[in-house]
């Protein structure tokens, strides 16, 4: 149904370079909104759009998620549709800032202890110790592995911009037992165990992680950028200059790197409470001749 506006929608995601996951998010959403309006496209006025995301927050849903819904009707409206988008009527919501949560080392050691294929050791290994977006290990290619620099070339990431991040000695052992367990040459690195040739989804990394995580007995909600988060804040928490681990994560905004200040173990950053400080001694005040006290 509505055929035609959905290959708009595609045609200006595709002209403004927007990825494809952008793309399909907005789809999805728009394809939500249509159902419950039941509205043609070209009978929809801007309150309908404002009273579609004040019912979703008002069921529950997120102020992330309702900005994320606000964003794909803009994008439908204004490209799409052709219509006056007005952020004063529909405004974006404040957000609720919340701490992720992070995985010590040993738990992402037990995960992949518990991980009982060897493609999926060398999957978490490299995501936690190269700090890898899902969508990025998934299109990771056998020559992004540089092991003579110990490296990892990360190319088409959500900013756009290529970036160089490190590639750790254990990670790499678990890469070259599952390359090589593989006879067949493929395009991307991780592919499908079931079908070789064909390139592991993003949607399988976070399954696969979800269920391993859960096979390890651990209680936190797990999933792959998790591990992302836990990589930068034990950098952190190593001494690592937050500047050299922005370049890392490939952040544009210093604001999204400043986010592991707040979940950083202060204890090993060997940060001390004011109050907590070793105070100096002081000793009673001398006086001078006159019999004035010096302070």
């Amino acid at each position: 149904m509505y055929e035609k506006y959905f290959e708009k929608l595609t045609e200006e995601c595709e002209i403004r370079n927007r990825s494809a996951n952008t793309s399909r998010t907005y789809s999805d959403n728009i394809k939500r909104f249509l159902i419950d309006v039941g509205k043609h496209p070209d009978q929809l006025l801007l309150d309908d759009a404002r009273q579609y995301i004040l019912k979703k927050r008002r069921e529950g849903i997120s102020a992330e998620y309702c900005n994320n819904i606000n964003s794909s009707l803009a994008f439908f409206y204004k490209h799409v549709l052709h219509l006056f988008w007005d952020q004063e009527i529909v405004p974006r919501m404040k957000r609720d800032y919340t701490m992720p949560d992070v995985l010590s080392v040993e738990e992402v050691e037990r995960m992949i202890n518990t991980a009982t294929e060897v493609r999926n050791k060398a999957l978490i290994a490299l995501i936690y110790s190269s700090g890898l977006r899902l969508n990025e290990a998934a299109r990771l290619r056998p020559d992004d592995i540089y092991m003579s620099t110990m490296q990892v070339h990360v190319t088409d990431t959500k900013t756009h911009r290529d970036r160089w991040t490190i590639l750790s000695q254990t990670a790499l052992e678990y890469l070259k037992e599952y390359w090589y367990s593989y006879n067949d040459p493929r395009d991307r690195l991780f592919v499908s165990l079931l079908a070789p040739h064909m390139p592991l989804k993003g949607s399988g990394i976070e399954i696969m992680i979800r269920t391993i995580a859960r096979d390890a007995g651990i209680k936190k909600r797990v999933y792959p950028h998790l591990l992302r988060h836990s990589f930068a804040t034990h950098l952190l928490e190593q001494g690592v200059s937050i500047e050299y681990f922005q370049t890392l994560l490939g952040h544009r905004c210093p604001g999204s790197t400043y986010t592991y200040l707040h979940i950083a173990n202060k204890t090993l950053m060997g940060i001390q409470s004011p109050l907590d400080h070793p105070k100096k001694k002081r000793g009673r005040p001398r006086k001078t001749k006159d019999g004035a006290n010096n302070e």
